[in-house]
């Protein structure tokens, strides 16, 4: 998986950059934003921090942030950015146990080859009073379908992952969390026309009501057992 993300690591932020790559963006962020509200002080640890571009946002906000990544060219980055992140996998995590106020992995788990012990993990890692925030691309979205359907015809970063969906995700973490919620955010698809970027605010809440296991990011919320 290395060798994938060393490949793409330059260029993996480009999309963030554009008009609907960067509304994804803040809707991800406000919904991971939602779960953890972050603190001064708190202890997180990101497994799976890429280049840091979210764990970027949490160290803004005064938390002491840590992060893991199997890419060594991805933590250049996000070291460079300033975040103290090392070379380790979500299912070997090099840290001791009762650790972390707050552990996330933001679309890290589609990549495992073992998602149980990279949640069992993730858990180990948590004080006991802490969360563990797992976030996941759905499969039923507008942005999983074409992501598969590009898949068939070149290869991406996406190539080999395993996209969940809304049924399959609650049932992963209710083996190794006390589960407090799965939501999902962007409910658009993957080019909005302009006018459809200008409605993004209401697009989120409506789907959140009315679509939540349709979102393009599956995001589950829970404790240790």
């Amino acid at each position: 998986m290395s060798v994938i993300f060393d490949e793409y690591a330059e260029h993996y932020d480009s999309w963030f950059k554009t008009p609907a790559g960067s509304k994804v963006f803040e809707l991800e962020l406000k919904t991971l934003f939602d779960l953890i509200k972050p603190s001064q002080g708190m202890k997180i640890l990101d497994v799976g921090i890429g280049t840091g571009i979210f764990a970027l946002e949490f160290a803004k906000r005064g938390m002491d942030v840590s992060g893991i990544d199997p890419s060594n060219k991805m933590i250049e980055i996000a070291t460079k950015r300033g975040l103290s992140a090392k070379v380790g996998s979500g299912e070997a995590i090099p840290f001791e146990d009762n650790l972390f106020d707050a552990v996330l992995s933001m679309t890290s788990l589609e990549f495992s080859n073992n998602p149980d012990k990279f949640v069992s993990e993730m858990t180990r890692v948590a004080k006991p009073s802490g969360i563990v925030v797992v976030a996941v691309l759905n499969l039923f979205s507008f942005y999983g379908i074409s992501r598969r359907i590009d898949n068939l015809f070149r290869k991406s970063v996406f190539s080999g992952s395993h996209f969940y969906n809304f049924r399959e995700l609650k049932k992963l973490l209710r083996r190794h969390i006390s589960l407090d919620e799965v939501t999902s955010s962007v409910f658009f698809n993957p080019n909005p026309p302009k006018f459809v970027l200008t409605k993004a605010s209401a697009i989120e809440a409506f789907g959140k009501k009315y679509c939540k296991p349709f979102g393009a990011l599956l995001t589950g919320k829970g404790s240790k057992k």
